[in-house]
């Protein structure tokens, strides 16, 4: 869903989250911590979405945060992966009506959306 590259020092890395190695992949370049997805002196970091044509990882990348943490980053992709009963457009919509931004309350936002779809396709049924 979300390619990371990061730089700590003369070590670097590429994966893809959702992974349920983050923190070995961290550690394999030395970093022992969660980490923001902003850049420091110390460790750069880049993300982008695996595919040109997933317009979920495309929306959820526009609205992060440089304050999140690439952890909350992780299982908010692991949230959303595979997910496809939600549209694209379902989807942007529903952050768009109020601006959401942050890996926490994207995900959010999204179990409330779920939520609402999953209570109208009951009443519908």
């Amino acid at each position: 869903m979300i390619r990371f590259f990061i730089k700590n020092g003369n070590n670097s890395l590429k994966f893809d989250a959702p992974t349920d190695e983050l923190f070995d992949h961290l550690g394999s370049i030395g970093i022992f911590e969660d980490i923001p997805i902003t850049c420091s002196e110390k460790i750069y970091l880049d993300f982008y979405p695996t595919d040109d044509n997933d317009k979920i990882a495309k929306i959820v990348c526009e609205r992060l945060l440089p304050e999140d943490r690439i952890s909350d980053v992780n299982s908010l992709c692991a949230r959303l992966d595979g997910q496809w009963q939600i549209t694209d457009e379902e989807f942007e919509n529903a952050l768009a009506e109020n601006d959401v931004r942050g890996a926490l309350n994207i995900k959010a936002a999204y179990e409330k959306l779920r939520e609402d779809l999953t209570q109208l396709n009951n009443l519908s049924m």
